[in-house]
């Protein structure tokens, strides 16, 4: 349902226009519009990157929108690095639809392929030899004013990754008028990568680059229609959201935070209007536009904002909002600095198909006549949004046909920065012919870096005697196998300050190189960071992190390296004189979502407090209540305590006994107010000569461990009494064992958990 308007001005790196302005001198010549672009038949409407062995589609589009061209012609050759794919030649309307097909032999039928030269004549009276006429008035129709034939035939990429093919070039030729001479438009060169589809990151994804337009979100504000943008290049126009006049038309495109008509009494916050809107003026533009609001921050991201009730004095974020047509243009186009070399980016957007019933078919007939053929069963759309992400000049990934479906849809790839590279200017390419169709919106445009995890393994803290040896370990996790290089730092003044902390107790150096290593089970690049750190007699409190990069300098540079969240935490305790008191039994039950702790005590010293602890997470205790031992020297006695502090789904309680300068910690107890799972976790894995971990269970039971190697024989077994709640468990005595892989079992009751370890030398 759209209005042709006179042509912008066309991006010259990917066609050049002819624009004739109509008038009274030469209203009778031809007026003619083209472009040239590709689809990955591969990929289907998921879209993705260029591959090996990938089936691509060529795509010419001829349209002549006044009078008639003579003796049309369209020559192509078939690109270097692919393969013709026999009996290809086609016409084909915007839709896709094949309209017309041909053999490759010179037979008399307008198309023919010799070697990798192409030829296919166009219009009425074409044969192998002679283009033939193409009127305004001709099919396939765009609503019996303009005829839009797209030429097309497919290939098949033989080419190895990190190929550059050249998709561009080939031209069209025809006469303006029967005496006319011959105009010859040549599309210029256009790259395309073959490159690994390595989809979006399916890890962390790291801080926007891209710091235009309020970081490719367009920003947001209380008037409906925003200000043109700088990022959408001049091919298209700048207009306000009119239903009245119908804009934005064909080459044009709005920014706003309400896609309804632009007058009073066309303005609407509701997208119920009916399909088409025959209000006068209409809803919707068109009379069949959606009426939606921008992306940005929605709660649910497929279904996006709704539209902004601006003239309620509400504040909204916009969108760009595209009426592509007949070129394949650019919609956006900017500059990203500040990147860092050897790093995974993801290059990304939302985008929406904003027209259910925009198609027009071959025979001039719109989506609301009775006699219109669907673009598809059930689907009235028309042309699908289509589009290619190109990097430096030269495309790397394309859409796939995105269908209307009311929602928000995003697309983007991965992209890999070379040695030195620290920018790139980046473009979004309308890929698909318009006429009936091709309308749609972007917003939240990223470049953000594809980042690496890095856990803790156990992740817990732990307390130990001041001069003890501790292990400090972790776990790097990637989609990608080029975070190879790390550096361990040490804070003593609670995470303030942090510094390098020397060698280890081994000689070992606390930074390196390592190579990751794929993990089938988590489809990641794995490696351990393994070293072993001694606490100096008066050390209290040690903080440890790592920080990984891709490369030496990147890690050297904040900006590029990468710093785990997760610190391995010791605290240091006085151990040279014994602290006499024990609890031989610390218990809790939840009474009414409370806690009620009791402990029994013995060989007391005349002094001793009992600081009872809590935590949410078994790493940050936190005091909350203190009961004076009243037992008397060297006896014991039972304590009770009841926390003010409703419980949570996992809370744990600790004790720690203080006699000064000597304290203590009992073992922790868990409680929940959601019920305790049978559970295995902070387990020592690797191990060498001890295994440690968790485990909670339901209620009070005995429990069964078991250590099986990779010839299914047992090697280690051992039964225990485990409490409600959480139990920490050791394995002893393993060094003989050889290096491998085990199987660790924890029964109780019915329950089993079965988990994979490796032994490792001490």
């Amino acid at each position: 349902m759209k209005i042709t308007v006179p042509l912008s001005s066309f991006y010259k790196l990917l066609l050049i226009p002819l624009l004739f302005p109509v008038s009274s001198k030469c209203f009778s010549q031809a007026v003619v519009d083209y472009g040239k672009s590709f689809i990955n038949i591969s990929k289907g409407n998921n879209g993705g990157t260029i591959e090996t062995g990938d089936t691509l589609e060529i795509r010419a589009t001829f349209v002549v929108k006044s009078g008639t061209a003579y003796n049309a012609s369209f020559t192509d050759a078939v690109p270097a690095n692919t393969t013709y794919i026999a009996n290809t030649l086609r016409i084909l309307t915007n839709e896709g639809k094949i309209y017309q097909q041909w053999t490759d032999a010179s037979d008399g039928d307008p198309a023919t392929i010799t070697g990798s030269s192409i030829l296919i004549n166009l219009g009425t009276g074409a044969d192998n030899i002679n283009g033939g006429t193409v009127a305004n008035t001709a099919k396939p129709s765009f609503f019996n004013g303009a005829c839009i034939m797209v030429v097309s035939y497919r290939l098949v990429v033989t080419a190895p990754l990190g190929t550059i093919l050249d998709l561009g070039n080939g031209s069209f030729s025809y006469q303006k008028t029967s005496t006319a001479a011959t105009t010859v438009v040549t599309f210029p060169s256009a790259n395309a990568v073959v490159y690994k589809n390595y989809g979006m990151c399916s890890n962390t994804v790291g801080a926007n680059t891209i710091l235009s337009e309020s970081g490719g979100t367009f920003g947001s504000g209380s008037a409906k229609d925003r200000v043109a943008s700088a990022k959408v290049p001049a091919n298209y126009t700048y207009a306000l959201f009119n239903s009245t006049s119908g804009m934005p038309n064909d080459y044009y495109y709005g920014v706003s935070n309400n896609t309804s008509g632009g007058s009073t009494t066309a303005y609407s916050i509701s997208n119920s209007w009916n399909i088409p809107d025959n209000s006068s003026p209409s809803h919707r533009i068109f009379g069949v536009w959606d009426i939606i609001g921008d992306h940005t921050g929605a709660t649910n991201p497929l279904l996006g904002n709704p539209p902004t009730d601006d003239n309620a004095g509400q504040s909204g974020g916009y969108m760009v909002v595209i009426n592509a047509a007949y070129r394949t243009d650019t919609a956006f186009l900017d500059t990203v600095n500040n990147l860092c070399p050897n790093t995974y980016y993801q290059y990304s957007a939302w985008f929406r198909n904003i027209c259910s019933k925009c198609g027009c078919d071959s025979n001039g007939k719109g989506a609301s006549s009775a006699s219109y053929i669907p673009t598809a069963p059930g689907d009235s759309s028309g042309v699908y949004p289509n589009l290619t992400f190109n990097v430096n000049g030269a495309d790397y990934y394309s859409t796939g046909n995105m269908l209307h479906t009311g929602q928000w849809i995003q697309k983007g790839l991965t992209y890999l920065t070379g040695p030195t590279q620290t920018s790139m200017i980046i473009h979004i390419r309308n890929n698909a012919p318009g006429g009936g169709g091709n309308d749609w919106a972007i917003d939240d445009i990223a470049v953000a870096s594809c980042l690496p995890n890095i856990d803790l393994t156990p992740n817990k803290p732990d307390t130990l005697c001041q001069g003890s040896d501790d292990t400090v370990r972790f776990k790097v996790s990637s989609y990608f196998n080029n975070y190879t290089e790390w550096q361990l730092e040490k804070s003593m003044d609670n995470g303030v300050t942090w510094s390098s902390p020397g060698n280890d107790t081994t000689g070992a150096a606390p930074a390196g190189s390592s190579v990751p290593v794929f993990n089938n089970s988590s489809n990641e690049y794995e490696y351990l960071v393994s070293r072993y750190f001694r606490l100096s007699a008066t050390d209290t409190l040690t903080k440890y992190r790592l920080t990984v990069a891709s490369s030496a300098s990147n890690l050297s540079n904040s900006n590029c390296a990468i710093t785990g969240s997760a610190s391995k935490i010791i605290r240091g305790v006085n151990c040279l004189g014994v602290l006499a008191t024990n609890i031989i039994s610390f218990k809790g039950n939840a009474e009414s979502n409370f806690a009620k702790l009791q402990w029994i005590s013995t060989n007391e010293t005349g002094n001793i407090i009992y600081n009872i602890e809590r935590s949410d997470d078994q790493i940050n205790f936190y005091t909350i209540g203190t009961v004076q031992g009243n037992a008397g020297e060297g006896l014991g006695s039972t304590y009770h305590f009841m926390d003010a502090k409703a419980i949570g789904a996992t809370t744990y309680y600790r004790i720690n006994m203080v006699s000064n300068p000597y304290n203590k910690f009992s073992t922790i107890v868990l409680l929940s107010n959601a019920g305790i799972n049978f559970d295995l976790k902070a387990l020592t894995n690797p191990f060498s000569d001890w295994l440690s971990f968790d485990l909670t269970v339901p209620d009070d039971d005995v429990a069964s461990f078991t250590l099986i190697d990779m010839f299914g024989r047992i090697v280690k077994q051992q039964k225990q009494n485990v409490s409600k709640g959480l139990n920490n468990i050791r394995l002893y005595n393993l060094s003989n064992l050889p290096e491998g892989t085990y199987t660790l079992q924890a029964r109780s009751s019915d329950n089993i958990i079965n988990k994979k370890v490796i032994k490792i030398k001490n």
